[in-house]
């Protein structure tokens, strides 16, 4: 059985952009006035503390600073209150009876531990977390007494001593946030209504300045004069969906990329590889047999339509929307303060053909350039698939050959695919709602903890008491009218004598039983001393003496350890104490390292998976600013949710994040709080975009999951459903927007839903019921009143691009040689 191939003519790949532009309309956003008001609050102070009047340049008010400086030298007053236990900078337990509070003005927290000033005091440590009972001396009395202390108490943060800079701006602890902002927005609210009211008297933009003042202090602002100030304030946007269309239109070959000369009777092997990586896992248990199979192939995505999708979902100016299909690039016009649907078509039609255009032939030129080919003259066996050419020269002559590139025409047409009506609403912090990833490979590190005597070292020497008797003589001490004994202890090398006590006594002369017996009198020492020279101990102790001058004398002494002994002992613990220290802190710093080789190997997630989290999380956020941010149970009924569906397609949902630099973090290095150093080894991989901005990073987040938690602000496009235009912005007006300056039946919003309404009637007069595609034939400019899909969705632009194929031809060279 033969199969014949006939040419593919209809599009082999698509790709849909969209281009949104904000409509800049009468209606007015109490949603976008409520986020002014929150945002521009915490300038009153400093704008109070400046006397800002409007005709000084609002950067120079905002700048700067109204903080109390720090005093250069600190006179304070030490008070001994009862504090919480403090945390050093290595996280060990302070003494609290170190620890002196200070009388610092501006610090109501300042301490003194020795000559360090902690200006903003230590955490509040539970001491139970932080003390051992080995470091208090397993003294159940003290533990009772510095828990007693501080029970009220929680770990907070770790405290160090700061020198921090007089520029460094505070909040002042006297702004009643609440009371100002709901102020602010009154004020402002009343000024967009007065605005509605009368649009022949002042701007918008004047009259939302002059409602910027607040108990006499105008807040300053950096918004442009003029209408364009409605941008951010209006409700809705509009969004033109084009869809990208490849067609096969011919193959070719292009110049020669590489030439070659055969000598007579050589062969030449020339070999195109393609690396393909596999790898086998296998997993064996007793009684249990588990297998797992993967196959990961390396290939470069010759594909134009791959490489175009790519490129605009990478684009540092396009958003990103999902269907039912994947991405879709989502590119900002810009602002118009037309609200006319031809003028806006035009506009977004314009700006996409071009940057399509743009990309596409970007991409065909990125593709030529990735190829490569290898020629050699050996075959080297490896695990990589190879395509092997052989070419004999048989001949008596040299024969050249030049080779040629297979090459691809892709013709590219632009299909505009009608508009979408967009609500937008500003975000403030997009991503802080989202948890991070934590990486877990060793456990948690805490501060390096030696034992005072390590492992393998012997116990510390300790004294002890010796018994011994001696012979001697009653002597007589005329001063203190006292009988003694004086005895001599030589203990040895190793020991030092620190007292001497007599056990019994007795006499060396024979008596009746009548005669009187000696006794000691231990509590009188007549100048007992220890000579080193001699490593003796003389002792003379006081006695009762009996009727004999000699006597046997039975006694103990006690000693400890000599200096040699101790110094000998010290020695051996300091050295297996730095030994123990070195190797903890090697084995800490070979746990780090690889810490972060590995974590900058973390893959990153899918990229579709990570997009839509990020849309429940805006989704979310939304719902969280009109129930009350789950502080109280209220939440949507199911009737309202049903409603919002709706009106809204969700999963077109699209977000533009404000870059990160318009969140104000940066802070010199005097102020003691600059950006810290990210941490790289020489194997790790380079580390991810931001690591030097001070950046969030989530290491199995990809570019853009990092902007967005990273971003300020987020304006978040929910496009309405086709169709549902006008009970859409009907239910907004009514239920979350406000109506000030909303008006459905006549104006450009009446005009903007009426230019809607008859696009979707028109195509519903064409009974679309299949797929929406255009033909190979089809060309820029339809009729119009068309009775095909490509006149509903007409062709706009078309190219020709040219990318290589994986294929290659040899071309015999007559070389000529004048």
């Amino acid at each position: 059985m033969t199969t014949e191939l006939t040419k593919f003519t209809d599009a082999y790949a698509t790709m849909t952009v969209a281009a949104y532009e904000p409509l800049i309309l009468r209606w007015v956003s109490l949603l976008g006035i409520r986020f002014v008001s929150s945002s521009v609050v915490s300038r009153l102070p400093k704008a109070q503390a400046v006397g800002f009047d409007g005709r000084r340049p609002a950067a120079l008010a905002l700048g700067h600073t109204v903080r109390t400086p720090v005093p250069r030298e600190l006179d304070f007053v030490a008070d001994d209150d009862q504090l919480a236990v403090p945390i050093s900078i290595d996280g060990k337990a302070v003494d609290p009876s170190t620890v002196q509070r200070l009388d610092v003005p501006g610090f109501p927290n300042a301490v003194a531990v020795g000559k360090d000033v902690y200006l903003h005091g230590f955490s509040e440590t539970d001491p139970n977390l932080l003390f051992s009972h080995e470091e208090l001396g397993a003294d159940p009395r003290v533990l009772r007494e510095l828990g007693a202390r501080s029970r009220s108490f929680v770990q907070g943060l770790t405290a160090i001593p700061l020198t921090v800079d007089g520029r460094l701006g505070r909040q002042q602890s006297g702004l009643d946030f609440a009371r100002t902002r709901d102020g602010l927005e009154k004020n402002l609210v009343k000024a967009a209504k007065s605005w509605v009211a009368n649009q022949d008297g002042p701007g918008l933009d004047e009259r939302m300045r002059d409602a910027l003042r607040f108990d006499g202090t105008l807040v300053p602002h950096l918004w442009p004069m003029g209408i364009s100030v409605q941008e951010a304030l209006s409700p809705i946007g509009i969004a033109h969906y084009y869809r990208q269309l490849y067609f096969n239109k011919e193959e070719g070959v292009g110049p020669i990329e590489e030439a070659f000369t055969i000598a007579p009777l050589e062969t030449l092997e020339v070999i195109y590889q393609t690396v393909r990586k596999q790898t086998h896992e296998e997993v064996l248990e007793q009684g249990l047999e588990v297998v797992s199979e993967s196959a990961v192939e390396e290939k470069n995505l010759d594909e134009v339509s791959d490489k175009v999708s790519s490129m605009v979902q990478q684009d540092v100016s396009a958003s990103m929307s999902a269907n039912a299909s994947g991405g879709i690039g989502v590119w900002q016009v810009g602002a118009s303060a037309s609200a006319s649907f031809g003028v806006s078509s035009q506009r977004g039609r314009e700006y996409s053909t071009r940057r399509l255009k743009e990309v596409t032939k970007r991409a065909s030129e990125r593709i030529t350039k990735s190829f490569s080919i290898k020629t050699t003259d050996t075959l080297e066996v490896t695990e990589t698939s190879t395509t092997r050419r052989v070419i004999r020269n048989d001949s008596a002559a040299p024969v050249s050959y030049g080779l040629r590139r297979v090459l691809r025409r892709v013709n590219v047409k632009v299909q505009e695919l009608g508009p979408k009506l967009v609500w937008q609403v500003y975000l403030r912090g997009p991503g802080e709602g989202l948890a991070r990833s934590r990486f877990v490979h060793f456990r948690e590190a805490g501060p390096i903890t030696v034992p005072d005597v390590p492992p393998g070292v012997p116990p510390r020497p300790s004294g002890g008491t010796e018994t011994e008797s001696t012979s001697t003589s009653i002597m007589w001490d005329g001063a203190k009218k006292v009988y003694y004994v004086t005895i001599v202890v030589k203990p040895g090398t190793d020991r030092v004598v620190t007292g001497v006590r007599i056990d019994s006594i007795t006499d060396l002369e024979g008596g009746g039983k009548d005669d009187e017996a000696p006794a000691p009198h231990n509590e009188f020492d007549l100048g007992s001393t220890w000579s080193p020279g001699t490593q003796t101990y003389t002792a003379k102790i006081g006695i009762l003496p009996g009727d004999s001058l000699t006597v046997q004398v039975s006694y103990s002494y006690t000693w400890v350890p000599s200096p040699g002994v101790m110094a000998d002992w010290e020695a051996k613990r300091q050295a297996a104490v730095t030994a123990a220290n070195e190797e903890a802190l090697t084995r800490q710093f070979e746990q780090n390292k690889a810490l972060i080789t590995e974590k900058s190997k973390i893959k990153a997630r899918p990229a579709n998976d990570l997009r839509m989290e990020e849309r429940y999380e805006v989704m979310n956020r939304m719902v969280s600013y009109l129930f009350g941010r789950g502080d109280d149970p209220s939440e949507p009924t199911p009737l309202e949710i049903e409603y919002f569906h709706r009106y809204f397609d969700i999963e077109g949902i699209f977000t533009y994040t404000h870059p990160s630099w318009w969140k104000p973090r940066y802070a010199s290095r005097t102020v003691g709080i600059g950006r810290e150093a990210y941490e790289i080894t020489a194997d790790s991989e380079p580390a991810p975009l931001g690591s030097s901005l001070g950046w969030m990073i989530q290491l199995d987040g990809d570019r853009r999951r990092n902007e967005f938690i990273n971003s300020p602000w987020a304006r978040v496009c929910l496009p309405m459903r086709p169709g549902r235009e006008r009970e859409a912005v009907g239910w907004l007006a009514k239920h979350l927007e406000g109506e000030v300056g909303y008006d459905a039946g006549s104006g450009v919003l009446a005009d903007l839903l009426a230019e809607i309404a008859g696009y979707r009637e028109r195509e519903q007069k064409l009974g679309l019921d299949g797929a929406d595609w255009v033909t190979v034939s089809a060309t820029p400019g339809a009729p119009a009143d068309p009775a095909k899909p490509e006149g509903v969705y007409p062709v706009v632009d078309e190219f020709d691009v040219t990318m290589p194929t994986d294929g290659f031809v040899y071309d015999e060279l007559n070389v000529v040689i004048p």
